[in-house]
């Protein structure tokens, strides 16, 4: 079996040399070359053809995750996965979006690296533990917020999801509040809009779970 090649892009030269002494040919991965700038990676990566791209973050002449975006787009079957300083959910989330499947910081150990290179190379993803703890405690309390305050709908729209929940017909919940056929269309229109609701059954469950409606 062919060793898994990488490309180490860090603007600390000791890093890329640390992960060739770390990871090594009898581990079946191969540092191929190094790179310390943007430019200098989208060469090396036309010439030695990595199968996994390692990535910094920050890097002369790339803002932030400039450098991951624009790897995606001249070498768009190449995974990347960050190998970085920072474990902020933001960065993380970020990156992931922008293309990354892989994400570690710089004292990950030998094993967690080797696992996120061999992941990426089979075409799977890994993220560090301690990277993904702090992003699901954020990803938590956003859910969290986001069920305390609920979907904005009106009195008068729960009082039309709570009809259909029992099983009324337009023209029963119109009968029921007073109103016109057309209105209970109106309103239902509405909760599938804030919903995002497909039908009837769908806003129904969605009211549910977000407990607008008993």
């Amino acid at each position: 079996m062919d060793s898994i090649r990488v490309l180490s892009v860090d603007d600390h030269p000791i890093v890329g040399e640390g992960l060739r002494w770390m990871l090594g040919d009898d581990l079946g991965i191969d540092v191929v070359a190094f790179a310390e700038t943007l430019q200098d990676a989208l060469e090396q990566a036309a010439v030695h053809s990595p199968d996994v791209v390692l990535l910094d973050i920050d890097l002369p002449g790339a803002s932030g995750l400039g450098g991951l975006r624009r790897l995606r787009e001249e070498f768009p079957t190449v995974p990347v996965v960050m190998l970085t300083m920072s474990d902020d959910p933001e960065y993380v989330e970020e990156a992931v979006r922008a293309g990354a499947v892989g994400y570690l910081v710089k004292n990950a150990p030998r094993d967690e690296v080797i696992k996120a290179v061999r992941a990426a190379a089979e075409g799977g993803a890994y993220i560090q533990a301690e990277v993904t703890r702090p992003l699901l405690v954020r990803f938590a309390r956003e859910v969290r917020s986001a069920q305390a305050e609920g979907p904005a709908l009106s009195p008068r729209e729960r009082d039309v999801v709570a009809l259909v929940a029992q099983g009324a017909a337009n023209k029963q919940i119109a009968a029921r509040l007073s109103i016109s056929e057309a209105t209970v269309k109106s309103y239902l229109q509405n909760v599938f809009e804030k919903l995002g609701a497909a039908d009837r059954a769908q806003a129904v469950a969605i009211a549910l779970r977000a407990r607008l409606i008993d």
